[in-house]
């Protein structure tokens, strides 16, 4: 729950003393009528209901529809303005009190009953409920495989959805028991927090599963998966494994991958947190049309079918499966075992399973080395959401459950884990374990707030964690430091670290940070000091230095301890420019990339200086892959909207003059060169292939994709299988090649699956046909469609790739008026994915966009969320192309 800071003037006490004596008493507070539970009804209501219990059955053997019944039964403490009961968009048939009939309202959103129907005491309120399956991937969703016809159920309930099941209290501070039983076909699995008690056969060719009373824990981490899944088992020590995939994909699931991550780190996290897996099973599920990566259900994880690849899997989708898996399980204790009260600390429940995740791997496994290079990545993605407009302090307001879902973002997950390491490393690695020990002792099966954890830790350290705490967590933007040091025959005669906080976030921070000083070595830039820093101000000497060799390169974030941001001075981004490559610690090599591209990125650096320093040197020369796919990416990006050298190039010259196609041909004669002579099965074959297909798109690099497909052109060791197959042709059909059409045709009868299908969808939509695109328009933007919102997304997403400028830009003016029909219909997430069609404004800058979001500040969230991130891209996307076009290098 939010933390405040205590305040200790009189002032303020009396303040909030007013404050609180003006809120509405309990008994004068009515729900109000709205798909949202807002923070103020849960806190009524959590004083409302204790001991919790719920007795649930499901009927599952219609295809459409299923229907069930909840006993709930509780102690009700007070009547107050009546009582909630959150059920969105069912049918009610009855409900029993204490066992008897009454009438209840119902709008929709959810039942209600009346002060004078209720009584004190102990409770039981019995309903029967029916409700069409979900199709977004929230709540219980439905979804039938197109190649055998079986279907499959699973539930996915984070932050307000559990009430898209059952009628119930959905909040996360009213934790409670659950019993159930399940009727479904002959031959499914079910699976949910416990194991089974018993399986009955049933009239008609049915089963009755029956559960007994679970662990006690919130709504949102209950679970209901049904099916006729393919189940591999194994154990871990006494924890029984279980891992779940539809029949038509398990031949392609690396079960020993699943199997050897999953007990690595049940066994680091059973040392580490010093409390035993506190669950009695543990099965993880690979679901269908799952919106989200994972989801930490108890004792029941999903996963994302992106997780499976029909081909062999490059070692980066390999660590990236094993982070997840370790992400998702950290849960079991944070977030699980013990649980945030309200939504405003949904940052540290996802904070802690990031930092944990990346701590798990780097010191278990086969990814030690790469775990904390691969969570700068992580730390990236949050310096980016902190430089933007919708950034948010760490401990953020949360009025609602529609806000919750605006908040699952960089910073939750990137800025917050940052943080959680920056503390580590600030009160020592020993001290926060300690701490994280006792959290779980004293909290388990409990609700919490910040300060609950923040007083565990402060139980270990002597430092000031308060003070800690109100800079870190309750203010919004990111730090930069810079090293600004001068010398004298090789000496060094003054060192000042210097830190600065952006004008509209103008707060200085306590950091806990490592300086590395580099010198060449015989052609290798090689750390010769590291020196340890406190830097609590603006300015910060460095005297231990003075009268040391002069750097060639200094970096005052070495080992990425902190989270700040790192402006290189001039001497160091001199050496660098030609001589990145030569930087013999792979992870600092690896952040000094990440401090030249976010130069770029904030136009201090020209895009095309990058680029010539990355084609000059390191696209030639560099070897290791993790590093060569971050590289990458700079140059390809993820999106129209997104930064990238290329996207950058086509704006600025709109995809037409001799520099662009000077650079592209450039760029594709390198991936071609380094992709010819990669080694066999190599990952850095797998790489430049990937690399490749995603930005070749000359003549000459559309008839080797051709060739690729049809088997002219092999190389050895590279297996182009099924999902390599429809990436070429997605590419091919994107550019408007003349075969794409029957290409689409040929693969899609080859591969009759749900991922075919998805693949097919996809190519078909990004092809530079209009009609095809408004097919897909209209689709996505009917309230009633018998497609699932993953199938309309696959669409949307591939409609206007980054060289169909000109037909994104006829599609401007009906944007606007489609994307307010959706943001005013049930479908919240159709419409934040519908924004990924905003009109370009880097090109073409209207002001239409901004006068959009003036004019429409009651968006949905998330909708408005996205349109300002959006609009603040393009606007930093013109001043890239600004210092391009002025021929300036770019300044510090």
């Amino acid at each position: 729950m939010k933390v405040f800071v205590r305040v200790i003037t009189a002032l303020l006490i009396g303040f909030f003393i007013l404050k609180c004596a003006s809120a509405p008493k309990p008994e004068q507070f009515t729900p109000q009528e709205s798909p949202r539970l807002s923070e103020k009804e849960a806190q009524f209501r959590a004083k409302q209901v204790q001991n919790v219990k719920y007795d649930l059955f499901f009927d599952l053997t219609q295809n459409e529809a299923y229907s069930g019944n909840v006993t709930l039964n509780f102690d009700l403490t007070a009547k107050y303005n009546g009582l909630r009961i959150d059920f969105y968009d069912g049918s009610i048939e009855t409900v029993e009190l204490n066992g008897q009939p009454i009438s209840v309202s119902y709008n929709q959103h959810y039942l209600f009953l009346n002060p004078d129907q209720l009584t004190t005491g102990p409770t039981q309120i019995k309903i029967q409920f029916s409700r069409k399956y979900s199709q977004d991937g929230d709540g219980l969703h439905h979804f039938t495989d197109p190649k055998d016809g079986q279907r499959y159920l699973y539930t996915n309930l984070e932050p307000f959805d559990a009430n898209k099941v059952f009628p119930c209290f959905d909040q996360p501070d009213v934790k409670a028991n659950y019993k159930m039983k399940v009727k479904t076909p002959k031959n499914w699995q079910v699976i949910t927090s416990v194991r089974e008690e018993k399986v009955e056969k049933e009239e008609k060719g049915f089963d009755l599963w029956s559960f007994p009373f679970s662990a006690k824990f919130s709504t949102y981490i209950w679970s209901l998966h049904a099916g006729p899944y393919h189940v591999w088992k194994d154990t871990a020590g006494d924890i029984p494994l279980r891992l779940f995939a539809r029949k038509s994909l398990a031949s392609y699931v690396k079960e020993k991958d699943w199997f050897q991550f999953t007990k690595e780190g049940l066994a680091f996290y059973n040392q580490y947190f010093d409390y035993k897996y506190p669950f009695k099973k543990y099965d993880q599920l690979i679901v269908p049309e799952f919106g989200p990566g994972a989801m930490e259900n108890v004792a029941a994880v999903t996963f994302n079918e992106r997780f499976v690849s029909r081909g062999v899997k490059t070692q980066k989708e390999r660590q990236n499966l094993s982070n997840v898996i370790l992400h998702e399980m950290a849960h079991m204790w944070f977030g699980d075992l013990v649980t945030m009260k309200w939504w405003n600390d949904l940052w540290l429940n996802e904070s802690f399973a990031t930092y944990m995740a990346a701590l798990a791997q780097s010191s278990t496994g086969e990814f030690k080395e790469q775990a904390w290079i691969d969570f700068n990545g992580t730390k990236g993605w949050a310096y980016w959401e902190d430089q933007l407009v919708t950034t948010h302090p760490i401990e953020a307001i949360v009025p609602n459950t529609d806000q919750a879902m605006a908040n699952f973002d960089g910073i939750t997950y990137g800025k917050g884990a940052s943080s959680l390491k920056q503390l580590a490393y600030f009160i020592g690695p020993e001290n926060f374990q300690k701490g994280v020990q006792n959290y779980f002792k004293k909290y388990a099966e409990k609700n919490t707030e910040l300060k609950d954890f923040m007083e565990t830790l402060d139980a270990q350290t002597e430092k000031d964690l308060k003070s800690w705490q109100k800079l870190w967590l309750q203010t919004s933007g990111v730090n930069t430091i810079f090293a600004d040091f001068s010398c004298k025959n090789d000496k060094i005669t003054f060192f000042q670290l210097k830190q600065s906080a952006p004008t509209e976030h103008s707060h200085i921070r306590p950091h806990a940070l490592q300086v590395a000083l580099l010198n060449d070595h015989q052609g290798q830039y090689k750390v010769d000091e590291v020196i340890k820093a406190y830097v609590t101000t603006k300015e910060t000497d460095l005297n231990e230095v003075i009268g040391k060799k002069c750097p060639d390169i200094v970096y005052p974030n070495y080992d990425d301890h902190d989270y700040i941001k790192v402006t290189l001075d001039s001497q160091s981004l001199g050496n660098l420019k030609h001589g990145i490559s030569k930087v013999e610690s792979r992870f600092l090599r690896k952040m000094l990339w990440s401090s030249l591209w976010d130069m770029v990125v904030y136009a201090q650096l020209s895009f095309e200086a990058y680029g010539d320093i990355v084609l000059t040197g390191s696209l030639r020369n560099e070897k290791d892959p993790f590093i060569l796919r971050d590289l990458l990416m700079t140059f390809n990006g993820r999106g129209e909207s997104s930064p990238s050298v290329i996207n950058f190039y086509k704006f600025k010259e709109n995809g037409k003059s001799s520099t662009y196609s000077q650079f592209i041909n450039r760029y594709e004669s390198l991936l071609w060169n380094r992709l010819r002579t990669a080694p066999a099965g190599s990952e850095l074959q797998k790489i430049f292939f990937s690399a490749y297909v995603n930005s070749g798109e000359s003549p000459a690099a559309q008839n080797h994709l051709l060739n690729i497909l049809n088997g002219k052109t092999k190389f050895p060791g590279l297996a182009i299988d099924q999902d390599k197959r429809w990436d070429i042709i997605s590419r091919l059909a994107s550019l408007g090649h003349r075969q794409s059409k029957t290409l689409i045709a040929a693969e899609s009868k080859k591969d009759q699956t749900h991922t075919g299908r998805l693949n097919k969808i996809s190519a078909e939509a990004s092809l530079p046909d209009w009609k095809s695109k408004i097919k897909w328009i209209n689709k996505f933007t009917q309230p009633e469609t018998k497609e699932s919102d993953a199938v309309l997304r696959t669409a949307i997403y591939s409609l206007f790739p980054v060289n169909q400028t000109d037909l994104r830009t006829k599609f401007s003016e009906e944007f606007y008026p489609k994307l307010l029909e959706l943001n005013n219909g049930k479908e919240v997430n159709r419409a934040r994915a519908f924004t990924v069609l905003t009109p370009n404004e880097c090109v073409n800058n209207t002001g239409k966009l901004e006068q959009f979001i003036d004019e429409h500040p009651q968006l949905k969230p998330v909708v408005l969320k996205q349109l300002r991130v959006i609009n603040q891209q393009y606007g930093r996307c013109r001043k890239a192309i600004e210092l391009a076009r002025s021929k300036k290098f770019g300044a510090n």
